[in-house]
């Protein structure tokens, strides 16, 4: 079974100036972020704006950046739904596009009992032989998935982790206790020190598109106890975090690429950009750290 990695950014989606896919400057970022750090990519995933994505945009897009990135980088395609019949569908799509994981959220809107939760993770994990990470995030599904939940899901053939962004470290904890063989991945990048501190495994992240070599530094100094060292890059890093959420995400992080000289268009409504005050105090913060992405000539 494939190994996802430690270090993945869930990549935003690009189009072109019409509002179209834009499927050669979403290879071209792939490239991009593998050389920055990451050690793969999320590919329509809530940055990536999967909901405004048709089924066929995403396979293709899954398909095209596997094709661009090869054996040196993993693709995890976002393929989760509120809809299990439609999760399967594309869990399936996604393994025949090549993926080389899936993510899947916790169903949301529908706001489901702990125990459709677990048919829905389970039915989804029975449906492939691709690794399965569950996307916990109840800030964007209306419901938390519980520890007791996680554990049962975390027996399913498959499932290989848990994209944790409840914000709740205590939660956190009891999961890497109970069941130290499940990877948990940091879903929200300023719990990403406080969550290696405890065992997790990595990261899906956001910032990843600008500091991924950073975060990797991080995770290695947590991983050899050499905390004070991944503290430091942590401080460091929580403005620019802060800033790269100033407008809500995908928005803010799509405008700092495209600020930074990436041809990835403007977002698909109802996401909008910041405007010119707020886009301008982003702009502020990134100026003042070293990125790891390297910028595109213009």
């Amino acid at each position: 079974m494939t190994e996802p990695g430690r270090i993945l950014t869930a990549m935003v989606t690009p189009y072109t100036p019409g509002g179209e896919v834009d499927y050669a400057h979403a290879r071209q970022l792939a490239r991009y972020l593998v050389r920055a750090g990451n050690d793969g990519v999320v590919v329509t995933g809530t940055t990536g704006e999967a909901p405004l994505l048709s089924d066929d945009e995403k396979v293709r897009l899954w398909g095209e950046v596997k094709q661009e990135l090869g054996e040196g980088a993993t693709v995890v395609a976002g393929a989760g739904t509120n809809d299990t019949r439609h999760s399967i569908h594309l869990v399936r799509e996604a393994e025949r596009a090549g993926a080389d994981a899936v993510l899947a959220v916790v169903p949301y809107y529908l706001r489901p009992p702990q125990e459709g939760i677990y048919q829905h993770f389970r039915a989804i994990a029975e449906s492939t032989a691709l690794p399965v990470i569950v996307y916990n995030v109840p800030t964007r599904t209306g419901i938390n998935m519980t520890v007791e939940t996680m554990l049962r899901v975390a027996e399913l053939p498959n499932v290989v982790g848990d994209k944790e962004a409840n914000g709740d470290l205590s939660h956190s904890a009891e999961l890497i206790e109970r069941a130290p063989g499940l990877k948990i991945w940091s879903g929200n990048d300023n719990d990403n020190f406080p969550l290696w501190c405890l065992g997790a495994y990595g990261a899906i992240s956001v910032t990843g598109h600008i500091v991924a070599g950073q975060l990797k530094r991080m995770l290695q100094h947590c991983m050899a106890g050499r905390t004070a060292e991944a503290a430091a890059i942590h401080r460091r890093l929580v403005p620019l975090t802060n800033a790269c959420f100033a407008n809500g995400s995908p928005s803010t992080i799509r405008y700092v690429l495209r600020q930074l000289g990436f041809e990835i268009g403007a977002p698909r409504l109802p996401v909008v950009e910041p405007d010119e005050a707020v886009g301008a105090r982003v702009m502020a913060e990134v100026r003042r750290h070293e990125l790891d992405i390297p910028v595109p000539s213009r």
